[in-house]
């Protein structure tokens, strides 16, 4: 199984197709998109491999983002307007405004935003449920595949180990919020200005989910948010999710589930192996001091 990133020429291609130029285009991230600005038109481009789960989720990206975007109280950024999502090739592209991320958010402006996200009746059309560590598995599976894999056997049968242990806990859990409308990756980068307020992208992992997954900002992690900076978050939320006494394994599930950009980029990005790594080790000491750094 193969999940090559898009590159210059899969933006050349969708841009085409979109009508739009992809003149002195600059890449601005690539973890598990590859992003790209295009100045001209101040447009954000997101491209992903074509996969089966890929064309899913664009396609339910731009249906949730529109959907809240009507809200009287604008939540999501809203795509730009035409039809999407783009397939070029190998690749799929979906298109967005740019739009400003300073001064930045502070985390109770993110947490008021999840709330009232929180608040929001599912949509009336389908949406995927949570499927814990499934990019994980994914990735896990690509690498075992390769000629030259990134992960020793040792270091995949003790992730493999891990990912069962933490599903076989998921499944026998009670989540106290309840299920349903989840962003699935609420943090202060996935943020940007709209107006006087602020507005949540990057829905690939929204879904119907357990709502706790939204606050997971709240809890001590290996990405060194400090104690009463969490404290805000889930006070300007409303519930303190260090009481609930499952909250270490949303953390667990949350931080195996980040290995995986990093284990599909690592053949090719040497800080993304190192990374890799560095969290791996982490992990597997249980050395929670470990401060984990994004690699874009």
């Amino acid at each position: 199984m193969a999940e090559d990133p898009p590159g210059l020429t899969a933006l050349a291609a969708a841009c085409a197709v979109f009508g739009l130029e992809d003149t002195d285009a600059r890449l601005l991230h690539h973890r598990s998109n590859v992003v790209y600005l295009l100045p001209r038109d101040q447009v954000v481009v997101r491209l992903a491999p074509a996969t089966d789960l890929r064309r899913e989720r664009a396609a339910t990206v731009i249906k949730v983002t529109r959907w809240l975007a009507e809200h009287q109280e604008p939540i999501a950024l809203a795509p730009v307007p035409g039809d999407q999502p783009v397939f070029a090739g190998s690749a799929i592209a979906t298109f967005w405004p740019y739009r400003p991320t300073t001064p930045p958010p502070t985390l109770g402006e993110l947490a008021r935003l999840v709330h009232r996200l929180h608040q929001v009746p599912p949509p009336p059309f389908p949406l995927p449920r949570y499927r814990p560590l499934y990019r994980l598995r994914e990735a896990l599976d690509i690498d075992r595949h390769r000629s030259d894999p990134v992960l020793t056997g040792t270091t995949r049968a003790w992730l493999e180990g891990r990912v069962t242990a933490l599903l076989d806990n998921y499944a026998r859990t009670t989540f106290p919020l309840g299920f349903g409308l989840v962003h699935a990756d609420a943090h202060s980068e996935n943020l940007v200005r709209q107006g006087d307020g602020w507005v949540l992208i990057d829905w690939d992992q929204t879904c119907l989910g357990p709502r706790e997954l939204d606050l997971l900002t709240g809890l001590p992690d290996h990405f060194n948010e400090s104690e009463s900076a969490r404290t805000t978050f889930l006070t300007a939320y409303g519930y303190d999710l260090t009481r609930w006494p499952s909250w270490p394994l949303l953390r667990d599930i949350a931080e195996l589930h980040s290995l995986a950009a990093y284990i599909r980029l690592a053949p090719t990005k040497p800080a993304a192996a190192n990374e890799l790594a560095r969290r791996v080790y982490s992990l597997r000491t249980g050395d929670r001091s470990v401060r984990w750094e994004a690699v874009s």
